[in-house]
Formats: C-alpha cells, structure tokens, sequence
C-alpha cells in the first residue's frame, strides 16, 4: 500500500516502546527500537532522531516526519515508512481500533492465578512430608537447600499482612496459598505498558508502606557485602549484583531456618519481605544475564555493570515479565532501588527511617545470615553443575549409539530411537542445547562456587572444576566391568560384536557417574555446614543422584528438562544406578 503525506499512520501502543542506544558488530553506535515483539535498528545517524521522534507519537501525520529527519526527502521517507508499515511496526488507516490505541488504562484485572491448591501455610519443617506429596520421594529437611536453592526457601513463608514472601511466584507453585489481591492493567511505560498480563497491586501497596526502612536495610546488606568483597567498592560486577542479591534474600530468610530464636510463619516483620521482593526480581535478572542465552548472549561475571545497563537489560529482554504477571514496581522505584542496591546512593534520603526492633534483629545476625546465603549460592553452583554433565551425556550417547560399529540389538535401536527424540528436545526446549551454553554455565558455576568461598574465608582449595572432574580411578574399576557386561548384552547380543562402541559408552556413562558422585560428595559436605550453622539436625540417609530430581519434580509442569538420565538407564536398559558420595553401583535389575 502506497502512503501519502496526508495519510495518518499509527504506532500500535508507543509507551511500550524501549529506545536504545548500543554498539554494532562493526563497532558504531545504532539506535534500537523495542516495538513489542518486533526490533527496528538504525544505523544511520541521520536517522537516529527519526526513531527517537517515532517512539513519541502514538499516531501522526505521514509527512510531518520529513521533519524529523537529517538530509532525507519525502520520497526517502516515504519509503522507510512503506517498510514499517510492511512490517507492522506501523499501522495505516483513518482511526486507530482499541487495540492500536491502547484501550482503557489502569483497568483492575481479574487474578490470572489459578485456584490456590494448598489451604494452610506450609513449613520446610515439613520437608519429608512436603516432597513425599508434591514428587513421591521424602527428602529430610537437612537436605534442603539441595532442592530448594536457598534464594527460594523463604517462598511459602507467611509475613505478619498475611502474604507469602514469595507471593504469585511462590515454589513450589502447589504450596501457594490464595491470599486476597488487587490486579490492574499496567501504566507505566516500557515493556509492561498495557501488557495482558496484569500486575499485582496488592504488593505495590505492601512495598510503598515500607519503601524507606527496607532501603535503609538494603543499605546496611550492601555495606556489609562490601567488607566481604572489597573489590567491588570501585564498582559492582554482574557476579557481585548476582551475589548481593542473594544475599539480601538470605538475610530475609534466615529468620525463618535458624533453629534458636526463629521467627515463627506468619511473624516475619513486612519490611524484611518488602525486602526479598524487590530484590528478588533483580536477582532473577541478573540470572537471566548469566544464564540465558536466547534474546541475546550471556554476559561473564566480571563485566562491569551499572544501574542503566541493568535496567535496559530487563527491558529488552522482558525480565519485568512472569508468567503470571508484570512488575508492579513503578519506574522511579525500579531505579532509586537499583541506585541503593547497586551503588549505595540515596543514602542521605534513608539515614533516618526508623526500623522495628524485629528488623534490627534481623540485621544484627547479618553475618550468620550471610554465610548461610553464600553456603546456599555455593551449593546451588555444585547442585546445578550437574545439569550440564547430564545433558553432555545426553548427546554424547546419542552420538556413540548412532555410529555404533558391530551388531545392533533390538534394545540398541529402541534407545537410539529414544536418544534422537531426546536430543530434539535438547536442542529446542532447554538451555542446554549447544556445548557452548554448557560450557557457560559451568564456567558461571565454576565463578559462583569460587567467589562464595572468597567470601565465607575458606583457604584456597581445588576450584569446581577440579573437585568433580569425573577422572576415573581403581574405585570405578568394579562398577565400569559391571556396567561394560551389561551395555555388552544389551547392545551388541551374546556374541559380543564390536568391544569398541560398548567401551565408548561405558566410558561416558562412567565418567557421568564419577562426576556425579564427586558433586555429590562436595554438596553434602557444604550441606553439613549449612546444617551446623542453622543448628538444624543433620539428616540420617544420604543424599543420592535421584533425589536431585527433586527440585525438577517440585517446578512441575513448568519445568523444561530431559528426564532424570539414571531413571531413564533402568526403564530402557534395566540397569540401576546407585550413587551416594560413598556408594557407586551397578546393578542388573534384569538379570536378578
């Protein structure tokens, strides 16, 4: 369609619009407009006030834009404006339907929760009763933080209005309680203008009311981060964000897991749970920065960051955006708490609010509670580094499988069939798809686990990498023979076939299975000092291979994943694999 300078064009709801500034491939500067789903760079600077005017009209005249422009006639902008309309970036006509202009703002929404499955406030005191409902496995409390990283574990507590810590977020989503909430379409502009998806008002209100001394707290958790790491006074690394966060969580949340003067559930103090909220969102940004290859590449944990980096970075990417909602959080209060957080500013502003005595106290055990954030962000690391080792399997296997040399089996076929179906979901519906994402995300691990040790003052010791490198020793010598035997019945029949193809996948089998129980062995190490310093009983059974499963069990249906490799090796193979840090298995459930 040919468009006319007189013809009225409209830019479908232009306060979601994100402009911004980045550098090209080659290096120079280019304007990017985030237009929804769709993204308009130019990289002429003639242009770039064309598409800075552009993102302020919510409708114009077509030939009022020539104006806008350096050096650009009507013919060339017309042009440019036939492209943005071929593209749906602009839409042509003589009014604008609701869906163009925006429609009503500010309109109260109804929930987006569904039914609230749980009727009473849970406690991981019930841990053992809690997994055996939500997953089948009973799991000891003193093995919590293995399932629940340590940045969830506060979730399903209540505060003292009556609203879990974790509010719509809550993991896991079955021990979400429905507490009354006021939903509305959100106004502020930028992704979340007039999103679908409405936010919670309920929590706006709670975090307004306590805005002042849950920075004034935030202050005082950075100051002591900062005697931790020193390094970032000059200024925070995306690693030092991830971890503060973190820590500003576990100090909302140690309250509610040490065993002497613990706050009961529903006592917790409303500024300590202002507090996780707020800051939760950031971490969960700085999350997606690191391990979140889709939108854009991942970012290592010593680039330096500012507050803009940050909050440009959520725009683009969508990170004020859940499931189940937007955030609430207008955009001067995304920032002033961003400028505390990041760069202890405002700080003159919350000299003197004043703080209840259950805060203070909260921040009186700020030195135990930020062990217990950074042993917690340590055992994720080690507890997450498995999920690379099991997808590099994976795809490992499907690899040795499909150049298998010798005979095949019916059995080999039938899990060469599995292992093709397996690795398509690899590639599309994890973050696990290329051996450049799992090498990220062990690298990222590898960072965490080694600066979380800087912090609590352990003496240098073997990085994560070292600790579970998976190299064999006379220890598997047993297990790889009863494994080989297995692999060699199953695979290539009686008559044995090519040793070579079985060798190869004992090999990869065996070295999953060693780094298995070397992770293991670090996380129930780390985990027996998390018990120590919250004075919580130490569990009776160890910690296997299989009750990792139970964090993905717990997402639910939410969760992208490959199933769990061991149950997987007994259902197509009939082989259990047992692993503890002090047991390393094979067992032939066929033969027996």
């Amino acid at each position: 369609m040919r468009i006319e300078p007189h013809d009225q064009l409209f830019l479908p709801l232009n306060k979601r619009v994100v402009v911004q500034y980045a550098a090209g491939g080659d290096g120079a500067r280019e304007l990017h407009l985030y237009c929804g789903p769709k993204e308009v760079i130019f990289d002429e600077p003639e242009l770039f006030g064309f598409g800075e005017t552009l993102a302020k009209h919510a409708s114009f005249i077509a030939g009022s834009s020539v104006q806008w422009t350096v050096g650009y006639d009507w013919p060339r902008v017309r042009e440019l404006l036939e492209a943005l309309v071929a593209e749906g970036v602009l839409v042509q006509g003589t009014e604008a339907d609701e869906s163009v202009a925006g429609g009503p703002e500010g309109k109260d929404q109804p929930s987006p929760l569904p039914v609230a499955q749980s009727e009473r406030a849970r406690t991981w005191d019930e841990c053992e009763a809690i997994t055996r409902e939500l997953t089948g496995r009973a799991l000891e409390p003193g093995w919590l933080e293995l399932v629940v990283p340590v940045f969830r574990v506060a979730h399903i507590a209540l505060d003292t209005d009556g609203r879990q810590v974790g509010e719509a977020n809550v993991f896991p989503r079955p021990l979400r309680l429905d507490v009354p909430t006021r939903w509305r379409t959100c106004i502020y502009p930028g992704s979340r203008y007039l999103d679908d998806k409405p936010m919670n008002v309920s929590a706006l209100k709670a975090m307004r009311a306590h805005w002042a001394p849950a920075m004034a707290a935030l202050l005082q958790v950075r100051d002591a981060y900062l005697k931790r790491f020193p390094a970032a006074r000059a200024g925070m690394t995306l690693g030092d964000v991830e971890r503060l966060s973190t820590l500003v969580l576990a100090v909302a949340t140690y309250p509610l897991v040490k065993n002497d003067g613990r706050v009961e559930n529903g006592k917790l103090h409303p500024v300590l749970s202002a507090m996780f909220r707020v800051t939760d969102g950031l971490r969960m940004t700085t999350h997606q920065m690191l391990f979140v290859p889709v939108a854009e590449a991942t970012m290592s944990p010593d680039t330096r960051v500012s507050v803009a980096d940050i909050h440009a970075y959520a725009e683009r990417n969508y990170s004020f955006h859940s499931t189940q909602g937007v955030c609430a959080g207008p955009t001067a209060m995304v920032d002033q708490f961003l400028r505390v957080l990041v760069e202890g500013g405002d700080r003159e502003q919350f000299a003197n609010a004043e703080l209840a005595e259950p805060v203070k106290q909260a921040l009186a055990d700020m030195e135990p509670a930020i062990d217990y954030g950074l042993l917690g962000l340590q055992n994720f690391a080690v507890i997450f580094s498995l999920w690379p080792i099991m997808t590099r399997t994976y795809a490992r296997m499907a690899q040795v499988v499909h150049d298998w040399i010798g005979p095949r089996t019916a059995t080999l076929d039938q899990i060469d069939t599995y292992l093709r179906d397996k690795a398509e979901i690899l590639r599309n519906e994890t973050f696990h798809a290329t051996e450049e994402w799992r090498a990220n995300r062990e690298r990222v691990y590898a960072d965490i686990y080694a600066q979380c040790a800087a912090g609590l003052g352990d003496p240098v010791r073997q990085s994560l990498p070292e600790r579970v490198s998976g190299r064999l020793g006379e220890q598997h010598r047993a297990p790889s023979e009863a494994l080989r035997k297995v692999l060699q019945r199953r695979c290539s029949g009686e008559d044995g076939g090519d040793a070579g193809s079985v060798d190869l996948l004992v090999d990869t089998l065996m070295h999953c299975f060693a780094r298995t129980q070397q992770t293991l062995c670090l996380a129930s190490e780390t985990q027996g000092r998390i018990n120590t310093l919250l004075g919580r009983e130490q569990p009776s059974r160890p910690f296997s291979a299989t009750d990792v499963d139970i964090h993905v069990l717990l997402q639910g249906d939410e969760a992208r994943r490959l199933p769990h490799l061991l149950d997987e090796l007994e259902r197509l193979l009939g082989v259990r694999v047992t692993i503890t840090r002090e047991r390393l298995e094979i067992h032939d459930g066929i033969q027996a």
